[in-house]
């Protein structure tokens, strides 16, 4: 016999309870009358043994009762074969089979997750017809495909041949977390969970052990972790490859760089391929040592494209488990823009002015290219494939050179205006009421980036490199308008950049200047990205996340000026989440390709070295065994385990009977004896009279 709840056995201190009151209870003597001394002897030495019978009998069953109490709350059971205790009643089942990435790792015998659906079949068929089971499967999320045990054994085979892997992670949180609320649910029979899983340790990479610790025991709920096989499986994998995407554009070199990472105890070797469009543009043999890493350097050149987003994936030969050794990558291409530096009258003469230093910041590299003209030609200027427009030292006269301004950033351009010299008066939708300049203390002056995640910051400047101090010497205090937004500060308190989305385009107003007479920003290490980034603002603002993993929700497509759409990865019809990894395409009903992103398996599914048995025992209310041995072995036992708790309950209610009627008997025996005799005790002397009459001495 064993105890599910050991501990409770500490109630039955509570047996000294009733003994230290049987000892300490002072017996109270009853009056008889008797006739004469001899009576009297013989009264007191039957009442005598009556009492020492009636009290220790009393006593035994009150220890009794608590006894049976305390062994009933510790939950025995007893390992039976017969059903004399109930061991042949139903069984309710839940079988959850783990069907996530490293579930495909194939071995000797195939799959793993085949020897899973072959223990799951060998496991139902074992069970007695009238026993229910229900089937759930863990993808990248939990799926209840026979939500409600039954007991159709063909509807339940049928689901598990449908049983087909995943690339989803597999966390077992989910799993147990379902469990508890099935097991909370009344049955009619013992309730029995079998989990089917490798026991990666991303599997139980979540608080399990206070999760059992605290809420499981109290659901008497038998579980059973089975590990297809007890093979220490390896693997080697692309854990990722970082690029330097921002240096990306047509005919530039790619470089980036690949980690390969060794999850075995045995060295390694194979061969590292980087594709583009379904060709092989690199081959790299590589070698890893046990448990190792490697870093391999990329070099690849960006061939001419017809799409926003650059695809591919740098991929291994391959080994049992396929699904990680490549890494899809999606990455979006810089094109060149063109901008229009509009300068102020006069202001073409001498390279020292602000748009000469625009100019050559936008045209570096081959970013961008760039057109300077004077204010006064901006009126008859076409803006058509014009991607931003500048306005420097003023160059803003009046109110009709501002509203062809507007329009432009209405059509979906950007407009960036600089803060020295604004037009007096300041013309409608300014974005910022300008006011006094302040001159700065001499030195590089501390900046601040509100909105890190801005597109015109992201991946360019954020907590692990921070956007520089700028050697600024004069600002302008001004107050955004209401519909802007600062997106940085300068000197703590002082706007520096502010946005003004106008239409599909949108204004941005920069609290500096190239003009050398404000200062020295064209020297700083950040003026030429972000005179970059400020260009290319609109082209910025409609692109969204490139890469996801699987069974996560796809990137937003509403910013994208035409409706498009994320194909399901079966083309079974639209899906919300990515269910495999690969490069996809975001279509408009035109067909035109708007967007890709690319979809891996989140690499903490590579390691599919099991947890410590041991380790995973202590942590679990239930048994840990691997393949059809130990299954069965559990099953054997299982079946011969039944509880007795409900046995010593009623015992107890029994023996609560059995006590109350003794104890109400012997009082009103008690109360009968005393009617017929009294006994007087004076002093030394006794004196007895007749029931009635006068006393005698």
């Amino acid at each position: 016999m064993a105890f599910l709840s050991p501990f409770l056995l500490a109630c039955a201190a509570a047996l000294a309870v009733p003994l230290w009151l049987h000892l300490r209870r002072k017996r109270r003597q009853v009056p008889v009358e008797f006739p004469s001394l001899r009576y009297l002897k013989m009264a007191a030495a039957r009442m005598k043994r009556q009492v020492r019978v009636e009290d220790l009998g009393l006593l035994l069953l009150r220890l009794l009762l608590l006894a049976l109490l305390a062994t009933a709350f510790a939950r025995p059971v007893l390992r039976s074969s017969s059903n004399w205790f109930g061991a042949g009643r139903a069984v309710e089942s839940v079988v959850v089979i783990d069907a996530t990435a490293s579930m495909d790792w194939h071995g000797p015998g195939g799959s793993r997750l085949d020897t899973a659906k072959h223990l799951a079949r060998s496991w139902i068929a074992d069970l007695d017809r009238a026993d229910a089971v229900a089937l759930w499967v863990l993808t990248d999320k939990l799926e209840p495909v026979v939500p409600v045990a039954i007991t159709d054994r063909g509807q339940l085979l049928r689901a598990i041949d449908a049983i087909t892997p995943s690339e989803g992670s597999s966390s077992l949180a989910p799993v147990f977390t379902a469990a508890r609320e099935w097991a909370a649910t009344s049955g009619v029979g013992r309730k029995e969970l079998l989990v089917i899983t490798d026991n990666q340790p991303a599997a139980w990479d979540w608080p399990a052990g206070g999760f059992f610790h605290r809420s499981w025991q109290r659901s008497g709920t038998s579980l059973v972790v089975l590990a297809p096989d007890s093979l220490r499986a390896s693997n080697i994998c692309v854990a990722g490859v970082e690029w330097d995407a921002h240096a990306l554009r047509e005919g530039a070199m790619l470089t980036g760089v690949a980690k390969l990472v060794n999850h075995g105890d045995v060295a390694a070797t194979d061969l590292l391929e980087c594709r583009l469009g379904g060709q092989t543009l690199l081959r790299k043999p590589v070698a890893l040592a046990a448990g190792g890493s490697l870093d391999v350097p990329l070099a690849l050149p960006v061939p001419t494209l017809d799409a926003p987003v650059l695809a591919g994936e740098v991929a291994l030969a391959g080994d049992a488990l396929a699904c990680d050794d490549r890494w899809c990558f999606a990455l979006p291409v810089r094109r060149t823009f063109h901008a229009l530096i509009v300068d102020r009258n006069g202001g073409m003469g001498g390279g020292m002015r602000g748009s000469f230093f625009l100019a050559k910041a936008l045209a570096a590299g081959g970013a961008g290219k760039a057109q300077v003209i004077e204010a006064d030609a901006w009126g008859a200027q076409a803006s058509a494939g014009i991607d931003a427009l500048w306005f420097t030292g003023g160059a803003v006269t009046g109110e009709a050179a501002w509203a062809k301004a507007l329009a432009f950033a209405e059509g979906g351009g950007t407009v960036v205006v600089t803060a020295d010299a604004p037009p007096d008066p300041l013309p409608k939708s300014w974005p910022v009421a300008a006011g006094e300049e302040v001159a700065l203390p001499a030195g590089r002056i501390a900046t601040r980036l509100l909105v890190p995640a801005h597109p015109l910051f992201d991946g360019l400047w954020g907590e692990q490199t921070p956007f520089p101090p700028l050697p600024q010497k004069t600002v302008r205090r001004c107050v955004p308008a209401a519909t802007a937004k600062v997106l940085a500060t300068l000197a703590g308190e002082l706007p520096l950049l502010v946005e003004l989305p106008h239409g599909k385009g949108r204004v941005l107003w920069l609290n500096a200047s190239a003009d050398r007479s404000w200062g020295d920003l064209p020297l700083s290490p950040a003026f030429v990205p972000l005179i970059q980034q400020l260009a290319r603002a609109s082209e910025l603002a409609i692109q969204t996340t490139t890469a996801c993993w699987v069974g996560e929700a796809w990137p937003d497509l509403a910013k994208f000026p035409e409706a498009a759409t994320w194909p399901a990865p079966n083309d079974a019809g639209q899906s919300p989440r990515a269910l495999h990894s690969g490069v996809y395409d975001a279509v408009s009903k035109t067909g035109k390709t708007v967007w890709r992103c690319a979809v891996n398996v989140r690499r903490a599914e590579s390691d599919l070295r099991p947890l410590e048995q041991a380790k995973l025992q202590a942590m679990l209310p239930g048994r840990v065994v691997a393949g059809a041995q130990g299954v069965r072995e559990w099953r054997e036992e299982s079946r011969r385990e039944v509880p007795l708790w409900p046995w010593l309950l009623g015992a107890a209610a029994l023996v609560f009977l059995a006590e109350g009627w003794i104890s109400a008997a012997a009082a009103k025996r008690r109360s009968a004896a005393a009617g017929g005799a009294a006994v007087v005790a004076d002093g030394p002397r006794f004196r007895a009279r007749p029931s009635g009459g006068r006393p005698a001495t």
